[in-house]
Order: C-alpha cells, then sequence, then structure tokens
C-alpha cells in the first residue's frame, strides 16, 4: 500500500486503500484518475506531482463514493484543474448529502455521516466536455453508483473503479453495497471481456486475470441471493433479514453496518422482485417478502 507504480509507457498507479490512476502525457501533464478518500490522500497525490515535475491536466471521477472523490475539492483548489464526472455521478459530488441519503433512505442521521459518507462539496463538470489523448477510453461500468465509469489509458491499462470487488474483502462478507443488481451482473459479464489485459480495480491488486475475479464477484452475488430465498420459505421482513445476516456474517452492530447491511438486502429484494423469485405483502403496517 501507498506505492507508486508504473504500469506502461504513460500510466502508472498509486496503491493506496482506493488505488489512483495517473496517465502522464508527453507535455507532462498527468489525468488523474479518482482522488482517494480525502485531504491526505490528495496531499500524497500532489507530493508525486511535485516530485516529478508534473501538473494536473484533468481529474477523472469514477464515481461519488467519498473513497474515489474525498480528496477532489482539496486538488481542485490546490491546482485550479477541473474534475470532471458522468453527469448523475457529479451530482453526488457537488451535493454530498445525497449519497447518504439515497443509502439510508431520508435525510441521512448524523451517526450515518463517517468516514467514507462524508465528500467535502466540489464543482464538477460533465466528463462529455473533456478532451481526451488518441486511445484513451472511458468504459460504462453501471450496477456499484448510479453511473460509474472505467478507464483505459493508451497503454492498455483498464481502470475499473469498483465494478470488482477483492475476494478477501467478500470471504468475510459475500454482500457489498450494489446500486442497481441487474446492472451489476451484466457489468461483470463485460469486464471478463478484459481477460489478458492489465486491469486495475480501485480496492484490489493490478491483475491479468481479471475474469476470475469477476467470476468470484459474480458467485459472492449468486450466493447472497441464495442465502436470502432461504431464509424466504415463509414471509419474514427486511428487519429479520438484516438480523439473520449480521448474525451470520458476524457483522459489527454499529449504526453503519445497520444502514449498509439494510440497504444491501433491499437491493438484493429488488433483483429478486425483477426476476419474479420473490413476491411481498403488507399486513398490519408491516411488509414481508416471501419467496415465490
Amino acid at each position: 500500500m501507498f506505492e507508486f507504480v508504473k504500469l506502461g509507457k504513460n500510466t502508472y498507479c498509486y496503491t493506496m486503500p482506493t488505488n489512483v490512476g495517473f496517465y502522464v502525457t508527453d507535455e507532462n501533464e498527468v489525468y488523474v484518475i479518482d482522488t482517494g478518500v480525502n485531504e491526505k490522500s490528495a496531499k500524497r497525490i500532489l507530493e508525486v506531482l511535485e516530485k516529478h515535475s508534473w501538473s494536473i491536466k484533468a481529474i477523472i471521477l469514477t464515481h461519488a463514493h467519498t473513497d474515489h472523490a474525498g480528496g477532489c475539492k482539496y486538488l481542485v483548489e490546490a491546482t485550479g484543474c477541473t474534475a470532471y464526472a458522468t453527469s448523475a455521478e457529479r451530482v453526488f459530488v457537488e451535493h454530498p448529502d445525497l449519497e447518504p441519503a439515497v443509502v439510508y433512505g431520508a435525510y441521512p442521521c448524523r451517526d450515518f455521516r463517517g468516514k467514507f459518507m462524508n465528500t467535502p462539496a466540489c464543482k464538477v463538470s460533465d466528463i462529455k466536455e473533456l478532451s481526451l489523448p488518441v486511445g484513451f477510453e472511458l468504459i460504462r461500468l453501471p450496477g456499484h453508483f448510479a453511473d460509474m465509469i472505467g478507464v483505459k489509458t493508451p497503454d492498455d491499462v483498464y481502470f475499473l473503479a469498483d465494478a470488482v470487488i477483492s475476494d478477501k474483502t467478500l470471504e468475510s462478507c459475500p454482500m457489498s453495497y450494489i446500486f442497481d443488481l441487474q446492472s451489476q451482473y451484466e457489468t461483470l459479464e463485460e469486464i471478463k471481456r478484459y481477460e489478458g489485459k492489465l486491469c486495475v480495480p480501485s480496492h484490489a491488486e493490478p491483475t491479468w486475470e481479471i475474469a476470475s475475479l469477476a467470476s468470484f464477484n459474480k458467485e459472492s452475488l449468486d450466493k447472497v441471493n441464495e442465502i436470502i430465498l432461504s431464509l424466504l420459505e415463509k414471509p419474514v421482513s427486511v428487519e429479520d433479514l438484516v438480523s439473520e445476516l449480521m448474525n451470520l456474517w458476524d457483522l459489527p452492530e454499529t449504526y453503519m453496518q445497520y444502514v449498509m447491511t439494510s440497504s444491501g438486502v433491499r437491493g438484493h429484494l429488488v433483483y429478486l422482485r425483477h426476476n419474479s423469485l420473490v413476491e411481498y405483502e403488507v399486513s398490519k403496517g408491516r411488509m414481508y417478502w416471501k419467496k415465490v
């Protein structure tokens, strides 16, 4: 962790808790891919730039989650550069209360605003306005959040954001936060096409064998769906499902974990409902879900 690694002729990765990508042009200008979680991450990025006498051409945010956009405001203010994101994601960076509100379901309680739900508001331009070098491509990766993207550099290195999660993380808890499970399944199939290319997930080691990690992520989604279906042989509320899963995976009993687990459960129920695998009923003021 915290290593600056060369991945191609002009492509680099700064390995942090959230990996940050660098593509350096012949003019020593850098396209920075994501900004880390906070001001400390941003300062580390600036140290690398100063060491190599590089300047920021633009910041590309793959999506609005704090561990990707948390350092954006500091970098923009420190360098005068412009940050870019898709039209949907930029709304969340400019109005950061929206992200925890989406996860929580209402204006977020201060107990929920923590390290990973605390992006400093930052002005962001639409990615469609960004001029890119020849061979530079933006890749749509919907599923994990509203309109997440990945980046392919001219060196044929693929930065895949949170489209895949590390196997170690999924082994401890197979359910991660997914905005849209159906789109996530489709994205995982798309990612398998990059097998044999150097791929950089945001929370895993760079790999030439991305298909196996994508398959492991799909299997984890399948596993959670199977567990939920096994618990729905009789009508069960979301509250009861959250309790069962938190106990099953021995998750910490904190406000943050409860909300994230609850949101994850609802995401899986939507996917199962849209695939006609579960049904619901409202009785005496409570909603119950049951396997079809």
